[in-house]
């Protein structure tokens, strides 16, 4: 995800800040979970505007692993709307991004190095590299599109994608549901990434950023505890001209 934070050092301060409000277990906790999340796949939604779908595409990520998750909303799309009972709280645990336009969310993925994999069943006749899922190539970081329940991808998404991938299926249901393709898709993705040879693992700077985010989430008033922080910080400089 780029790199929009706020100032590393001030982060690094605020989690030495934070740390004896959380419990040791929790603390080892988080350090196992970071050792074992990724940046090397991502997850994209396009309109996809049942709540309950979006909630489970998360909890999946989440539980796979994945660090980020894009959503890109406009048109006439309801708003994402987090639901605790389906996410099972996945969205303290992930980066969650919006974005108004597929535009965007794809300029910006390609910008940080990511290939744009978009999901279907019925790209048979396109000309862009298409793979099974199994064999979809992982060496370069991965970013997963998948579209509206109604209608797919949009033509938009088509046009900008670098490459499709499929799911095969053996019945006469002619698609998964969203969230059950997703799923599949980040079960495969993830174990052949974690057997692999690749670094897939978090740089220093994202374990921070993480650890940021993750202990502000597990400590109640993290956020008016850091504001203070801040004022008396603020405070010391002046005092010290």
């Amino acid at each position: 995800m780029k790199n929009n934070y706020k100032n590393i050092d001030f982060m690094a301060q605020i989690i030495k800040q934070l740390t004896p409000l959380v419990s040791e277990h929790k603390q080892k906790r988080v350090e196992e979970i970071l050792d074992q999340r990724t940046d090397h796949v991502a997850i994209i939604l396009e309109n996809v505007f049942q709540p309950h779908n979006i909630n489970a595409v998360l909890r999946s990520a989440e539980c796979f692993g994945v660090s980020q998750v894009h959503i890109i909303e406009h048109g006439s799309y309801k708003k994402f709307q987090n639901h605790v009972g389906i996410s099972r709280g996945a969205t303290d645990w992930i980066e969650l991004a919006k974005h108004e336009s597929v535009e965007e969310c794809i300029k910006a993925l390609k910008e940080q190095g990511y290939r744009i994999i978009a999901t279907s069943p019925h790209m048979q006749d396109c000309v862009k590299p298409q793979h099974e899922l199994k064999n979809l190539p992982i060496n370069q970081p991965v970013a997963l599109l998948f579209g509206t329940e109604v209608s797919g991808i949009s033509d938009q998404a088509i046009e900008l994608a670098d490459g499709f991938t499929t799911i095969p299926m053996y019945g006469f249901t002619e698609s998964f549901n969203i969230s059950v393709s997703a799923a599949i898709a980040l079960y495969d993705l993830c174990t052949r990434l974690r057997a692999s040879d690749i670094n897939w693992h978090l740089t220093d700077t994202r374990k921070t950023v993480l650890r940021y985010q993750w202990y502000k989430s597990i400590v109640r008033g993290a956020d008016e505890l850091e504001r203070l922080w801040q004022a008396q910080e603020n405070s010391n400089k002046g005092s010290a001209l």
